[in-house]
């Protein structure tokens, strides 16, 4: 059971981590005028999000259950390729 509270919670707290410096990072880019540059080349960091999440998953994956740094690179290697994938999909 208490692996199970502590896998939540660390899933929990890269949820909030990632989602705050995306507001942080969004509100940068937004004062500067990046973001026509940053929207141009989605799809480029969209693709290399992608590789480098799922590239660390799998060396999370590699390291084995019983090391708690594999899971923390799976989970956030998880995150960004998820990431990736959301920036390379088509805009509305």
């Amino acid at each position: 059971m208490q692996d199970v509270v502590r896998g939540l919670g660390l899933i929990l707290m890269v949820i909030g981590i990632t989602w705050l410096l995306s507001v942080v990072i969004g509100r940068l880019v937004m004062r500067k005028g990046m973001a026509v540059w940053v929207w141009n080349r989605s799809g480029s960091i969209g693709r290399v999000l992608i590789v480098l999440g799922f590239g660390l998953a799998i060396v999370g994956l590699s390291q084995g259950a019983s090391s708690g740094g594999g899971s923390s690179l799976m989970v956030l290697g998880a995150l960004m390729g998820m990431a990736g994938i959301w920036l390379i999909l088509p805009g509305p």
